[in-house]
């Protein structure tokens, strides 16, 4: 009888498939094995040859659900920040590319926002009739029904920082513009660093903020005390309530922003009063503020 050779494991034997094309260059073959092998151990050192393979066959978008899996991984050195950055201008996600900037090594912003900066020129030479007729359409979102303003929120990435900032800012005071919306957009401002004060319109309220100075609607310290509080008074009673009431309070409450301290003085009480509305007196205004945001809830159904 002969020698029995055992075959390699799968996985090592697509893993090293897929590097081999790789570094030829052979991008067609390299991904099916690389997304094999990373199907079947879905670590960073996987994902990122994938990515990588994906870039090379212009397919950035697939690479986009790795690199956000592994954010803190692809920024941990140059050279894999390196990587994120060929994948967001690739696609491009230009938010997302200023965003990240925040996030790199000090040495190696200059640089990084350099490419930016040139990715957004070369856009705008070779696409300027197409970014101008989006940037034309995010700046009269109030104009379209809900629906298409979910589709055009969606792009707005697409455009480079300053179109995206100067079609962004009229939509914060517009009324026709659901609130998520308008949060959405000035997240997206804070995200880019944008210096200059705007006017934002929240519930019977409004105010000029600097986007750049606020901490994002996720960070906001009020709305993070009251989803403290829910979690305090339910407790571990009852999970799944305690879960079901976070997650809903953290997307109505995003309404709110970035005056959610305007609204709601006292985090402990409005938790309280939240957690027993259908049991318990409400004030008027606690009455006319959930209802407010129920309604801002269903109307979001529309853009689904």
């Amino acid at each position: 009888m002969g020698k029995i050779v055992p075959l390699p494991d799968n996985v090592d034997r697509h893993l090293s498939l897929g590097e081999s094309a790789l570094r030829n260059s052979n991008f067609a073959a390299a991904v099916p094995h690389l997304e094999k092998a990373y199907q079947r151990t879905p670590v960073f050192e996987v994902g990122r040859e994938l990515v990588q393979a994906y870039n090379g066959l212009e397919q950035s978008a697939s690479a986009l659900p790795i690199v956000s899996e592994y954010m803190e991984d692809f920024l941990a050195s140059a050279k894999d920040t390196e990587l994120l950055y060929d994948t967001l201008l690739a696609l491009p996600d230009y938010r997302f590319a200023w965003a990240m900037l925040a996030h790199v090594a000090v040495i190696q912003r200059p640089p990084l926002q350099q490419r930016i900066e040139d990715a957004e020129a070369a856009d705008l030479a070779a696409n300027q009739p197409a970014l101008e007729k989006l940037a034309k359409e995010l700046k009269h979102l109030g104009g379209f029904d809900a629906h298409k303003q979910e589709q055009v929120i969606k792009e707005l990435g697409r455009l480079p920082r300053q179109l995206m900032i100067e079609a962004a800012r009229p939509n914060l005071t517009d009324e026709d513009v659901h609130p998520a919306v308008r949060i959405s957009l000035l997240d997206a401002l804070t995200a880019v660093g944008d210096r200059e004060p705007v006017t934002v319109l929240g519930y019977q309220t409004s105010g000029e903020v600097v986007p750049d100075d606020l901490p994002g609607v996720l960070n906001d310290p009020t709305l993070l005390a009251v989803l403290d509080q829910v979690q305090r008074q339910v407790g571990l009673g009852d999970p799944e309530l305690m879960r079901a009431t976070v997650q809903v309070l953290r997307f109505e409450l995003g309404y709110l922003y970035p005056f959610i301290d305007q609204t709601i003085t006292d985090p402990k009480q409005f938790a309280y009063d939240y957690l027993h509305k259908d049991s318990a007196p409400l004030s008027p205004a606690m009455q006319t503020l959930l209802a407010w945001l129920g309604e801002q809830t269903a109307k979001l159904a529309d853009m689904a």
